[in-house]
């Protein structure tokens, strides 16, 4: 009995001591090419520019490895990556896989983790700024078209990943530019997928349209002074009935939006207040006070009902106060989610033959399809983040290893159906 007591003890203490019971469900993919490389990008800080030649060397590397063309483009100063799969047939419009390489700042100290450790939970859960925004769908194209090489599959039609430098800010620097030059028209893009929502079920959305994005720099001015006076019509008071007013229009959104089904952006508009800054020192008046605004239109909105709007809270604010664009999109082009739209059919099929269904919304943001529908190229925002609850732009982004891993499969059946189509 001693003795078996002792075994069991001793077998007890060796469990708690190692390691593996703790990760068992998910070491096996610590050593997953595809979860290294994608692990590896997402440690790359590209919320700060200069970081963004590193993401250029890390995909020169994967473009080498496979056996593709690689190509940097500079329109505007920034880079513009893109990674070249020749088809069978290359006078047949190509296939464009876009996504974008920069992500929004993260504060460490609001994450659970450091933000571009790409942490690994025991759950298999993948921490990152860039897991969900979009560093997977980036990784996914890459490992989809390397399954397809290695299966020694051809499609007709010529792929291109292109990895965009600025889309967070706007894409001044790269899509904007780079859909203007004689490189983006050597391409011979037929159809484009860029990014998409994740959803919390088993299902996927496709974005066919971009809501219409308006940054408004509201600037109110007052004297100043030291602070026990007391100006009347100051700033801060100017700012604070410009704020009164955009809060109240947000309210009748918010009550529009309550009406609608959870993924129905279309029919309303969000609006919300993301900085405020003003003033010297806590004992002196400011002169002026800044309020930025971001709004997205959704399709129904009549820009210059709006443009309206926002001159009436410039005017009733006070006196001299001054509004300006920071970003001033007047159009997004739908595209066509039709029977007579082949490449819509081909994702649709794809997504069926999975078991899965396909639901077509507007984006409740702006990505860089908005430009490269303006130049006509049908677009689809898409990404294979199933049973995944988003964290965009916000702390502990993440992405789970199985979901990461599935949508590269996905890949695989879509860029068959596309790539043939």
């Amino acid at each position: 009995m001693l003795r078996r007591l002792s075994l069991v003890f001793i077998w007890l203490a060796v469990v708690q001591a190692s390691p593996l019971p703790k990760n068992h469900r998910t070491r096996q993919y610590y050593d997953h090419p595809a979860v290294q490389r994608y692990r590896e990008y997402i440690q790359i800080d590209t919320s700060i520019e200069d970081n963004l030649k590193d993401a250029v060397e890390f995909w020169k590397r994967q473009a080498d490895e496979i056996g593709l063309t690689f190509a940097v483009h500079r329109p505007a100063g920034l880079p513009v990556c893109v990674v070249t799969w020749v088809g069978g047939d290359p006078s047949l419009p190509s296939i464009m896989l876009n996504s974008h390489m920069d992500v929004v700042p993260a504060d460490p100290l609001d994450w659970t983790y450091p933000p571009f450790s790409a942490h690994m939970d025991d759950e298999g859960n993948i921490y990152g700024r860039g897991t969900q925004d979009d560093k997977d769908v980036s990784i996914q194209y890459v490992e989809a078209i390397r399954k397809l090489r290695a299966d020694n599959i051809t499609l007709q039609r010529t792929l291109h990943i292109t990895l965009m430098p600025d889309e967070e800010t706007g894409g001044l620097n790269g899509m904007l530019p780079f859909v203007n030059t004689t490189e983006f028209a050597a391409l011979n893009i037929g159809f484009a997928l860029d990014e998409g929502l994740s959803t919390s079920d088993g299902n996927y959305v496709a974005m066919y349209q971009d809501r219409r994005p308006w940054i408004l720099k509201y600037t109110t001015y007052g004297e100043g002074g030291h602070s026990v006076l007391m100006p009347e019509d100051s700033a801060m008071e100017k700012a604070q009935r410009l704020i009164n007013m955009i809060m109240e229009w947000r309210e009748e959104q918010i009550r529009v939006m309550r009406t609608k089904e959870p993924t129905d952006y279309s029919g309303y508009n969000s609006v919300n207040i993301n900085v405020i800054s003003g003033g010297l020192a806590a004992n002196v008046i400011a002169k002026t006070i800044t309020v930025m605004v971001d709004i997205r239109l959704g399709p129904t909105t009549d820009n210059d009902e709006l443009l309206a709007l926002a001159e009436s809270w410039r005017s009733r604010s006070g006196n001299g106060t001054r509004m300006e664009f920071v970003r001033h999109v007047t159009e997004s082009v739908a595209t066509p989610i039709g029977d007579d739209n082949l490449y819509w059919l081909a994702l649709r099929d794809a997504i069926t033959e999975t078991g899965s269904s396909l639901t077509p919304l507007v984006c409740p943001a702006a990505t860089d399809m908005i430009p490269l529908r303006s130049r006509g190229v049908p677009s689809i925002g898409f990404s294979p983040k199933t049973h995944t609850i988003s964290r965009i732009h916000t702390s502990d982004e993440y992405l789970n290893v199985h979901t990461f891993l599935k949508g590269i499969d996905v890949y695989v059946a879509i860029l068959k159906k596309l790539g043939n189509v």
